[in-house]
């Protein structure tokens, strides 16, 4: 320890009190007369300015203050001096003090008189505050990190009452810092998730790590929030559990950001659902087939990809009053397989009607069905997409259907509907595709025969007959001329036979669909065999059932029955042919073997068939054929 340094006023007893104060003193300590120097230091006082024993006795204490700060302590000194009175600890003053090395460090200085001479010495006692200064600063960043925190960053006690709540928090979730701070943090919690929190901080108090997770709180105004949750336990510097503290990050964002990601993969894998449903069906269609193959596979489908409890297809029964269900899928359904719905009293009929799209939340299904799948379960919402085809109308509806108290369909799973209804349709214009080409194959097939056997079978009985009637003239037999007679009217009999034969084939190649042009055309000539004396032939070239409008029909049945009738009557033909070819045009040419134009009782027969052309962009033309016989061309144009 340094001693006091001696002088007039100071004595023997006076020195020994300084002594013992000095070394009485918890902190480091020094002892400065009026002039400012250090007339006693403890060994605390010599280990925190880094002077050795007895060296501080005699300084100038201003040497312990930084060079920067010495003008104003030596003002402070004197002014101290002058007016001398106890300071304690902690009186919020910022003072620097400096070690012999020349650090710089903080310190808290405690002043007091000491009346032992005069002036009085002056006892400082310090503390040096340099790691409190390093918790304070921390602390003070703490504090404004909080305060700052775009997060809700609050703490609870241990048995869970608020004890702290910062501006974010206030951001979050609406309460102000009075209306949580002692309340229990369940407050902030939904009802259904207040066990879940207390188990939460539960765990915490037990020690126990808790990772990260997503929750909903409760904002004041009642709505839920969704924010990320981190909980972890406070302890004091002992190490001892004080509290729980809690970071609440607001998600409301990420969470929508996830949900709208979770829809375009939920939509994006309907779609490659979708494009391999299109896929799948149309290879199906390609591969061969009927459309009683392909609906079966379109409705299982459509149910999967619209969600729906059951699917159907319809297609229009013939009398046109009608749909029939020729596919059905689901439970919800299965019931209505080869029902008949009412075109006039029926969503599905009204689908067909307008040709739109019919949306309804109830399953009223017509007149002649119920509104009840298989398992008795109510029908609810419907969609029906009538199935529009480019050349004959519409066919039929697609329909998809939910149970009730299902959500309707929504415009996503409408379009795919749609879609589907598209494809669809299509599967009825390829079946119509497919029976034109086999119908066409198999009137091209029996036209083949009857040639074959019109120009070869026939021709050769004809000259057989010839033959035979050529060689009676050398014949004087009766007997043998009977006979000839005989095999000559016999081959006749057989010709008509053969000629019969040839009209069944032809025929024949209508049977499936007998409303068409075809069958109303080869019904004609049947009819006009008995005034022609004779069956005409009738010939067809290309589509003419697929490429003739309806409306058109009338107009080439009218060039037939006026031709084969004036044939009829005024010809006197033993051969007329009727040949209908459709192609960019649709022409009609009836050519027979009679005597030709004679005279004008026919003209307003064939005026009436010109006027008729020309209404609809054609001509029509009458003329001879080498020189004998008359040949009628009628010829129009055809929709594209």
């Amino acid at each position: 320890m340094t001693s006091p340094a001696g002088g007039p006023d100071v004595t023997a007893d006076t020195a020994e009190l300084v002594e013992s104060v000095v070394r009485l003193m918890p902190d480091a300590a020094v002892v400065v007369d009026g002039d400012g120097t250090i007339v006693a230091a403890n060994a605390l006082a010599e280990v925190m300015f880094g002077f050795t024993s007895g060296t501080l006795g005699g300084m100038a204490v201003d040497l312990l203050v930084p060079d920067r700060l010495r003008p104003g302590h030596a003002h402070h000194r004197s002014t101290y001096t002058a007016h001398p009175t106890q300071r304690p600890m902690g009186a919020s003053l910022e003072l620097w003090a400096m070690r012999r090395d020349g650090t710089e460090f903080p310190v808290d200085i405690s002043l007091a008189p000491l009346g032992v001479s005069e002036p009085p010495f002056t006892l400082a006692a310090l503390r040096d505050l340099t790691e409190r200064r390093a918790e304070w600063e921390a602390q003070a960043r703490l504090v404004a990190i909080v305060s700052s925190s775009d997060d809700a960053i609050v703490s609870t006690a241990l048995d869970g009452t608020f004890t702290s709540w910062n501006p974010g928090a206030k951001v979050l979730l609406g309460y102000d810092a009075e209306d949580v701070i002692g309340h229990p943090a369940s407050r902030i919690a939904p009802d259904a998730l207040r066990a879940e929190l207390e188990e939460q901080m539960a765990r915490v108090r037990a020690g126990l790590p808790l990772a990260t997770r997503d929750i909903r709180l409760l904002h004041q105004d009642g709505h839920e929030v969704d924010v990320a949750e981190s909980m972890s336990l406070i302890r004091d510097q002992a190490g001892d559990p004080i509290g729980i503290s809690l970071i609440l990050r607001d998600i409301t964002e990420r969470k929508r950001a996830e949900r709208e990601l979770r829809r375009l993969l939920v939509e994006a894998q309907r779609r490659e659902r979708w494009i391999g449903a299109i896929s799948e069906i149309r290879l199906v269609m390609l591969g061969g087939g009927t459309i009683e193959d392909w609906m079966p596979l379109i409705t299982r489908r459509v149910a999967e990809l619209a969600d729906a409890d059951g699917a159907t297809l319809d297609r229009v029964v013939a009398d046109g009053e009608a749909l029939e269900v020729i596919a059905a899928h689901g439970k919800l359904v299965a019931d209505l397989r080869d029902r008949k719905v009412s075109i006039r009293d029926s969503h599905a009929g009204r689908a067909f009607r307008s040709g739109r799209l019919v949306i309804a939340d109830d399953g009223h299904l017509g007149a002649r069905t119920t509104a009840s799948g298989a398992a008795g379960a109510r029908i609810g919402p419907v969609v029906y997409v009538p199935l529009t085809t480019t050349s004959h109308g519409i066919p039929g509806v697609l329909g998809a259907f939910r149970a009730t108290g299902r959500a309707a369909f929504n415009p996503e799973e409408i379009r795919m509907l749609e879609s589907l209804g598209q494809l669809a349709a299509l599967a009825f214009e390829l079946d119509r595709a497919q029976d034109d080409r086999q119908q066409l194959a198999l009137v091209a097939d029996r036209e083949r025969i009857a040639r074959d056997l019109h120009d070869h079978v026939i021709q050769r009985l004809f000259a057989v007959g010839m033959a035979l009637q050529a060689a009676s003239r050398y014949i004087n037999d009766s007997a043998a001329l009977e006979r000839i007679s005989e095999s000559v009217d016999e081959l006749d009999a057989t010709i008509r036979d053969v000629r019969s034969t040839i009209f069944s084939l032809e025929l024949r190649a209508t049977e499936r669909v007998p409303a068409s042009l075809r069958s109303r055309v080869l019904d004609l000539s049947g009819k006009a065999a008995g005034a022609l004396g004779f069956q005409p032939r009738v010939q067809f070239d290309g589509p003419i059932d697929s490429r003739v409008p309806e409306d058109m029909v009338h107009d080439v049945l009218a060039v037939v029955r006026e031709t084969l009738s004036n044939t009829a009557r005024h010809a006197e033909a033993s051969m007329v042919e009727v040949r209908i070819a459709a192609h960019d045009d649709l022409t009609v040419t009836v050519t027979d073997d009679g005597k030709g134009m004679g005279d004008t009782t026919r003209a307003s027969g064939l005026l009436n068939l010109r006027t008729r052309a020309e209404s609809r962009g054609g001509t029509m033309t009458v003329g001879g054929v080498d020189g004998k016989g008359t040949r009628l061309q009628w010829k129009v144009p055809l929709p594209a």
